[in-house]
């Protein structure tokens, strides 16, 4: 059986939504227009400290799990306390206005094993509501704490709090959580979250556990970015960054602010320190990579250091050794690197694919660099290392080919019962002359006081005209084909589930011509949709709830990139939400 469900699209307040759960204001700006530092939205009481670079965890610049975790003790429950505020710091050197969980970007890591519960108050300091997403958490059973503001929840309202409460079986691996309100997570509300197993393939491989975030980064506060995106000024074009960091840190050439596209002249400050990553000779390090950005995907290696890459997205994979890895918006990998080389210091890189931006910012360095430091090497912020000679970028944004990538655990791909089409679009208003985002005729817009899941929970399957909404009934196996007939790649995030990964090319799927691999496909949560291309993933529907299927472009998402897949609607009527997430819509 096939479904190809389109709906009309009715334009409405797109960007008064966004803007009103955004959270730093902002001026009226075009692009290239010079503007003062954006001023900052506090909740009462609230103050503004000086411009300072936000220490994440204890040791700045380094994300080493405590090896002193606990992995094969009983299930338990790991608590967290969290506090939502807003701060100027300076991760590059340039100040901006962020937003900050515990005064920390990156925030705090989560770290839990399989079958704990993972308990986190959040309290919401800012001016707008909130919401915390736990990206690549299947949430069986708890769909309502799955954090998708104007999907499963209404935003946490400002000088609120609320308790997210979920457990994390038959689940491992590297996963990451941030805002999922408006473009809230591009300012700053982002942090690792790590799920360990003794069942872990790769458990006895290495020595050393570290986590390296990667982020473009834009000196604009995002309302601005979001404002100029969706207005004919654009003409479609994505904001460009104006850095990139590593573990929130990087350095910026401050002469180079008034040639930005955004030029902020904004206080900055010369020689900021880039994240450094102390080795042992001689250890095995697993490398967590989580492209934790808003648009740019990224190339990452270390100089002289093979990758073995051992995890895509929670899943273990059979190990193979590759110079980079190219990882797209919300992608993560593990891979293990030896510490076998001379003590010294060497680049660590993440390169920016220029190839995937339509404009260009002369500020923008985009060769963003660390440091790998073996003991007993110079204490520098530089190094003499030499990059790889093989070609960086042979092709435009496009993930490690699939073939490469074989689950440990070898699980064929289920035959499909029942295929859904989806067509990847960008189309621009006639009147506003707008570029917007549409999943076959349908562009999202996110519900005000309101949230789908609420709606079904109560019976009503009438969604207004900007939720495109597939209903799926039984347990079954979906099979989604989706067609991008956009000119850039799309990094799709489907919540809830892992999928297989079962064909990929170039122009539009053709049933019965198209090829197929269904044995021991790759499974991951987060699919790059290349270019004028084809995907064809499959997925079982046994998880009950609402779950999006995004661009997790964050732009695009902001232009209306989005699917959400009612699954099992009975058992979603049955679901016993709690009332206080219920109330929150009212505030």
């Amino acid at each position: 059986m096939t479904v190809l469900i389109r709906k009309v699209f009715l334009f409405g307040a797109l960007l008064a939504t966004l803007l009103q759960v955004a959270s730093i204001t902002l001026p009226n700006l075009h692009r290239r227009q010079a503007v003062a530092a954006p001023s900052v939205s506090l909740a009462p009481g609230a103050t503004v400290a000086a411009a300072a670079p936000a220490q994440p965890w204890n040791n700045p610049g380094q994300f080493h799990l405590n090896k002193k975790f606990v992995i094969k003790a009983a299930p338990t429950t790991r608590s967290y306390d969290w506090t939502i505020s807003q701060k100027t710091i300076a991760p590059d050197g340039l100040e901006r206005p962020m937003l900050l969980v515990n005064g920390m970007f990156p925030g705090p890591l989560v770290e839990a094993n399989t079958g704990d519960r993972i308990v986190v108050k959040v309290t919401n300091n800012l001016m707008n509501g909130t919401a915390i997403h736990w990206h690549g958490m299947f949430q069986n059973g708890t769909n309502w704490m799955d954090g998708s503001a104007g999907v499963t929840q209404c935003p946490i309202p400002p000088g609120q709090s609320f308790t997210y409460n979920f457990t994390v079986p038959n689940q491992w691996g590297t996963y990451w959580w941030h805002a999922h309100a408006a473009s809230q997570y591009v300012d700053g509300i982002v942090g690792p979250l790590v799920i360990h197993s003794p069942n872990e393939a790769h458990l006895g491989h290495y020595d050393e556990d570290v986590i390296v975030m990667l982020s473009d980064y834009y000196h604009t506060p995002s309302p601005t970015l979001v404002s100029w995106y969706l207005s004919p000024a654009s003409d479609g074009s994505e904001p460009v960054p104006d850095n990139g960091l590593i573990n929130g840190r990087n350095y910026f050439n401050c002469t180079l602010d008034p040639q930005a596209l955004f030029p902020t002249h904004a206080p900055c400050h010369s020689n900021a320190p880039r994240s450094v990553f102390d080795f042992q000779p001689g250890l095995r390090y697993r490398i967590r990579i989580i492209n934790t950005g808003s648009f740019a995907d990224f190339q990452f290696s270390i100089d002289n250091h093979t990758l073995s890459v051992i995890e895509a997205d929670g899943v273990d994979m059979q190990p193979v050794d590759v110079h980079r890895i190219p990882v797209h918006v919300g992608q993560r990998y593990s891979a293990i690197v030896q510490a076998n080389q001379q003590v010294d210091n060497y680049w660590i890189r993440a390169q920016m694919n220029l190839n995937c931006f339509n404009e260009e910012n002369p500020a923008l360095d985009a060769s963003v660099k660390a440091l790998v430091r073996y003991a007993g090497a110079p204490a520098s912020q530089a190094a003499h290392s030499f990059d790889w000679a093989d070609e960086a970028w042979p092709g435009r944004c496009l993930d490690l080919e699939a073939s490469m990538l074989k689950p440990y655990v070898v699980r064929d791909a289920p035959p499909a019962d029942i295929q859904v089409i989806l067509d990847m679009s960008f189309q621009k208003i006639t009147k506003k002359r707008v570029s917007l985002g549409y999943v076959n005729e349908t562009s999202w817009v996110p519900l005000k006081k309101a949230a789908t899941l609420f709606q079904v929970n109560k019976g009503n399957t009438k969604f207004a005209a900007t939720q495109f909404i597939v209903t799926l009934n039984q347990t079954q196996t979906v099979e989604l084909v989706v067609n991008n007939y956009d000119e850039g790649s799309h990094p799709f995030h489907l919540h809830g589930h892992q999928v297989y990964v079962v064909g990929e090319g170039k122009g539009r799927y053709i049933p019965g011509e198209s090829p197929l691999n269904t044995i021991n496909p790759l499974r991951r949560d987060t699919v790059t949709l290349q270019t004028f291309g084809y995907t064809v993933l499959r997925f079982v529907n046994d998880n009950p709830g609402m779950w999006p299927f995004h661009c997790h472009i964050n732009p695009h998402l902001d232009a209306g990139l989005m699917v959400q897949f009612l699954s099992l609607p009975s058992a979603v009527k049955a679901f016993k939400i709690p009332a206080e997430l219920k109330k929150m819509c009212t505030a």
